[in-house]
């Protein structure tokens, strides 16, 4: 009959990988520093705490952490998500209404409005631009056109 696991070694790895000392873990965990050296060898665990803190960070800032109830879960991740579609939905928005500034410009004929879309376009590129890596949001490559730019040559 296999009862609960006499070292809880899924904490134990994380604490030692997010920076933990053996010695500190042995304490903590009541387990000798010579067992956890020997799981550390044989499962490969490393101190490197650039992955582990990027996740973390990912999973606070999207309200996901220590959340083991799915429905919880699943809730967060609509609402990150819910978030996210936000910013893009404003992102083309914005380039709506700046549509409307260049349209104004050639009506009018003003050097001046013209001036205003090309400053209000180059401000919204760099304010979008440092948006969407804060929210990592990914560009894709639209491969639909790809088809139509077949050359086919003729002898």
């Amino acid at each position: 009959m296999a009862g609960k696991p006499r070292y809880d070694w899924e904490t134990i790895r994380a604490e030692y990988e997010a920076g933990g000392t053996m010695g500190e873990l042995s304490r903590r965990h009541g387990v000798s520093k010579a067992a956890i050296s020997k799981k550390a060898n044989l499962d490969n665990w490393v101190q490197d705490v650039t992955g582990a803190v990027n996740r973390l960070v990912e999973a606070k800032v999207n309200g996901l952490v220590n959340t083991v109830n799915p429905k919880k879960k699943a809730e967060a991740l609509s609402q990150a998500a819910d978030a996210k579609a936000a910013v893009i939905m404003r992102h083309k928005n914005e380039w709506d209404r700046h549509q409307q500034l260049i349209e104004d410009a050639l009506a009018e004929g003003s050097f001046d409005a013209a001036k205003l879309a090309k400053i209000t376009a180059e401000t919204i590129k760099l304010r979008q631009e440092g948006e969407r890596k804060a929210w990592g949001i990914l560009d894709k490559i639209d491969t639909s056109l790809k088809e139509d730019l077949v050359i086919k040559w003729q002898n």
